[in-house]
């Protein structure tokens, strides 16, 4: 099954597939699509791998949806823009490393494939393209006890990239202003200078919990 918005393409594709009878081609826009309906439809709610040349301009909202809504997919093989897949894949501590990368290795586990240089396309275009794979996480190895704090943290930890992690919480969780910020970040074993950029999963789940965990009181 393949998803194709350019009504141009259609055509294109019908002559094209027109030997092949287990292709079906549907002219609609993913990020308006319904897909958990169309896995239901034509694979029986199966896992299904996705595979893509994804538009650069929407790599990030088609990425999301496809690990936000629960959907029955083993893994994705998409090619991008070099730079994203080297932002998606990144490790605590580099200079690509920001929240989408913490989102989609919630998610799965990336890995970079290889690059695709511009004289692959006619005409050829400007950027150096990459493929990567995420493979979907069967068990997550953490203990995140409410995801959307976790995200929360994640999102503030990276709005003040070259500050201090307490001052991104205290703006990111108004509750708990710089004072309770800096309690929490004591309480987890961090110094007081930690920056957001430098943690990882197990980091930011430690610093959500803790976050929760207050709340309850």
């Amino acid at each position: 099954v393949t998803i194709e918005i350019d009504e141009r393409l259609i055509d294109v594709l019908d002559c094209t597939l027109a030997e092949y009878d287990n292709v079906k081609i549907i002219n609609e826009d993913i990020l308006k699509l319904d897909l958990k309906k169309v896995i239901d439809d034509e694979f029986n709610g199966e896992k299904v791998s996705i595979a893509a040349n994804l538009p650069y301009y929407i790599t990030t909202p088609i990425i999301t949806k496809l690990l936000e809504e629960k959907l029955p997919i083993k893994n994705i093989v998409v090619m991008v823009q070099k730079e994203v897949a080297q932002r998606i894949a990144a490790a605590p501590g580099t200079a690509d490393y920001g929240a989408f990368s913490v989102f989609c290795q919630y998610y799965t586990e990336p890995e970079l494939l290889f690059d695709v240089p511009p004289n692959c396309f006619l005409p050829q275009p400007k950027v150096t393209s990459g493929v990567i794979t995420l493979s979907r996480r069967q068990v997550r190895p953490w203990d995140i006890r409410d995801q959307d704090i976790f995200f929360r943290v994640v999102r503030a930890s990276f709005a003040m990239r070259r500050k201090k992690l307490s001052n991104g919480l205290a703006s990111g969780f108004a509750e708990l202003g710089k004072t309770g910020a800096e309690e929490i970040l004591k309480e987890c074993g961090f110094p007081e200078n930690v920056r957001g950029e430098t943690l990882g999963i197990p980091e930011f789940e430690k610093i959500a919990n803790a976050i929760g965990a207050r709340r309850e009181k």
